[in-house]
């Protein structure tokens, strides 16, 4: 194949660019956690599961991430804020992952897939004392 720049323009090198699976884990949970409506990740194995329980708090759980053919596909398991529209905040979950993660990394991501494990309800704020 022909180079299709112009003259003087400088050649990339030979090589080859790989993300790791914990980077775009990482891009996906701050996608996640800037989303309306979530509360947290939820543990997508039994041992999520325990190591949660036991005070192991692991920053990409709730997160799967497969790579083929240059696609991504990513599921997400999610715990949602108990009163909020579970299928609108799912659908904004899947749109703003997506866009985030192929913006950063220019790849394409082939689907997200979104699991709701739970519902969590807030407590209510605490009144400040004043005017009592």
């Amino acid at each position: 194949m022909r180079d299709q720049r112009g003259p003087g323009a400088p050649r990339p090198p030979e090589g080859t660019i790989e993300v790791a699976d914990q980077a775009i884990r990482s891009i996906v949970r701050e996608a996640v956690m800037s989303c309306y409506g979530i509360v947290d990740m939820a543990p997508r194995s039994l041992g999520s599961a325990i190591g949660k329980r036991l005070g192991l708090n692991s920053e990409h759980r709730g997160i799967a991430v497969h790579v083929a053919d240059n696609t991504i596909t990513i599921d997400l398991s999610v715990v949602v804020e108990y009163g909020t529209p579970i299928f609108t905040v799912a659908g904004n979950v899947m749109q703003t992952v997506k866009f985030h993660v192929e913006r950063t990394l220019g790849m394409t991501v082939d689907r997200v897939n979104v699991t709701v494990d739970g519902l969590r309800v807030s407590q209510p704020p605490e009144p400040s004392g004043k005017g009592a």
